[in-house]
């Protein structure tokens, strides 16, 4: 009996500490598992405000249309080197006839000395496995080659509708990707995933292949060799940057001009002619509309398929200077008469209705309240809402709309009770590690199937956190370079609310108007700049932090 009551003395005791420890190690559970989601929660808000913030600076890039036409009124002011002769060799010099050069290729000699890869036409998948190795290799297509593509490829948009039909089957299921923005490795990598393009493998791409990235012009060489040898099953939509006066803002003029910097101007102006070529829209088995940007309330499918496309050179207007037209702009130390670049956009215009058409499903972006307004973060298109999604589809029959234009940390997003699908296939878009790409695959049912994907160099390497501080630190350090570009700018718009030279703070909610500089930008998207006293001079203080969390910066 004493033994029993000794035993069961012991047991009691050990149950006892036992149920001690184990509150213990659940409080301790707790408490980290408290302390890891708070991290993890706090790495997010950076990491998510970091791309507010690059997101922010490149939506006030883009500014309204006579904003971007006085891009080219700065340039003259700014870039003009009178008396200046052209460097263009009379080879790459181009005049007002497409005549003159569509045969000009023929008169470009390769040389036994180059190792790249050469085409004959018509094409076939060899040639285009044999350009894709040496595209990944870093080789440049010799401009005979590229001049001959880009004749063959402007020949075949023109057979092209405004607005394609496809059709697919359980056999055939489709591929529709988004934004590449001239990043080859989203694209190779897409290939590698979900195959080549092939008669049971079509491909929708959905516009803005160029500009931004490295390879604009290796990625617009793939897109063409495949639309010349699958025409029927491999499609373009033409997006906001395939205009070639957007093309000079963002790098993508740069780039061909580097490249090939004998043949860059003719080289420009036959893709001048084959982006107004593009066609503005797909439509999958009559129900899944594909357009770049989006719609508005006027945006009309029928007037769409009538009006002449190829007029579009551009949705920007270049300034008619008439004392200037002797001025040259310097590009990449290649000299460019302004008149010739305005010849360029003085092609025979389309009606203000249709420019205005084409101008919404490029450049708009939906919005969860209902109705349609300017789209004032872009300056050009719509913000269309629920609303404004389901006139349209009801109207047409349609079942979706699946747009681009519009970055995505996972690479795709839905909208409108899953009506509108933003697909953004450009991976690592403002810093490596970023933001995945993605594109969709959808078979009869038209159900949309997300793919992502991620080009890696180091971002695996990494932990989360150390990912974030990077996209972090880049997001501060272009931010920084726009304070110090529009210092003066902000201190005069800051010196207004500071009249006494005090030292303040300027909120949102006191900056109520909206001026066409930077201090706009910098109010309106929720960010705040100290204005304070230093040495009795005003400076700015190198602190920028979100109006909703003083620790993300």
């Amino acid at each position: 009996m004493e033994c029993t009551v000794s035993t069961m003395g012991c047991s009691s005791s050990a149950d006892y500490s036992k149920h001690k420890y184990n509150e213990t190690a659940i409080k301790a559970t707790a408490l980290i598992q408290r302390w890891y989601r708070c991290k993890r929660a706090q790495l997010e808000i950076r990491r998510r405000y970091s791309l507010t913030i690059f997101e922010s600076i490149e939506y006030a890039d883009e500014q309204e249309q006579t904003q971007l036409s006085n891009f080219f009124t700065f340039m003259l002011e700014h870039c003009v080197h009178r008396g200046e002769v052209a460097r263009t060799s009379t080879s790459s010099h181009v005049s007002p006839g497409a005549d003159s050069y569509v045969i000009e290729y023929e008169k470009i000699d390769v040389p036994d000395s180059y190792r790249g890869p050469r085409l004959s036409f018509p094409l076939n998948i060899a040639h285009a496995k044999a350009l894709l190795n040496a595209l990944k290799n870093q080789q440049l297509l010799h401009p005979r080659y590229v001049l001959q593509l880009l004749r063959e490829t402007r020949r075949l948009l023109k057979e092209k509708p405004n607005i394609t039909h496809v059709s697919v089957s359980y056999f055939k299921e489709i591929t529709i990707c988004g934004d590449l923005h001239g990043n080859l490795d989203d694209l190779l990598l897409v290939f590698h995933k979900n195959g080549l393009p092939s008669e049971n493998n079509p491909y929708v791409f959905n516009g803005d292949f160029v500009d931004r990235g490295k390879n604009s012009m290796e990625i617009l060489i793939i897109l063409f060799v495949f639309l010349l040898i699958y025409p029927n099953d491999f499609h373009l939509n033409r997006g906001n940057h395939e205009d070639f006066i957007l093309n000079m803002k963002y790098g993508f003029t740069k780039e061909v001009l580097k490249k090939y910097k004998v043949h860059g101007m003719t080289i420009l102006y036959h893709l001048r002619e084959i982006f107004s070529w593009l066609p503005l829209a797909t439509v999958v088995n009559n129900k899944v509309l594909i357009v770049h940007g989006g719609i508005s309330d006027t945006t009309d499918l029928d007037l769409l398929k009538l009006l002449e496309r190829n007029k579009l050179k551009t949705l920007m207007k270049l300034p008619k200077l008439e004392t200037d037209r002797k001025k040259q702009v310097k590009i990449q130390g290649i000299s460019l008469d302004y008149a010739e670049l305005f010849r360029w956009s003085s092609q025979p215009e389309l009606t203000e209705e249709e420019r205005k058409q084409v101008l919404d499903i490029l450049w708009s972006d939906p919005k969860k309240q209902h109705g349609c307004t300017l789209n004032k973060r872009r300056g050009g298109g719509c913000c269309f809402g629920p609303d404004t999604t389901d006139q349209l589809l009801k109207k047409h029959n349609l079942k979706m709309l699946i747009r681009s234009h519009e970055f995505k940390p996972d690479g795709y997003d839905l909208a409108h009770d899953g009506k509108v699908i933003t697909i953004f296939s450009a991976s690592n878009y403002y810093e490596e590690g970023s933001n995945r790409g993605a594109y969709i695959r959808m078979n009869p049912d038209l159900v949309p199937h997300f793919i992502q994907y991620q080009v890696c160099v180091s971002t695996d390497k990494r932990k989360n956190w150390e990912r974030v501080k990077t996209i972090e630190q880049s997001a501060l350090q272009t931010l920084q370079k726009r304070i110090f570009i529009h210092k003066q700018k902000l201190m005069d718009t800051f010196a207004k609310y500071d009249c006494n030279s005090a030292g303040i703070t300027i909120s949102l909610s006191t900056h109520h108007h909206r001026e066409n500089n930077f201090c706009t930008f910098m109010m309106a998207e929720g960010f705040c700049l100290l204005l304070c006293k230093a040495g009795g001079r005003q400076s700015l203080v190198g602190r920028v932090f979100s109006l909703t969390s003083a620790d993300v910066c």
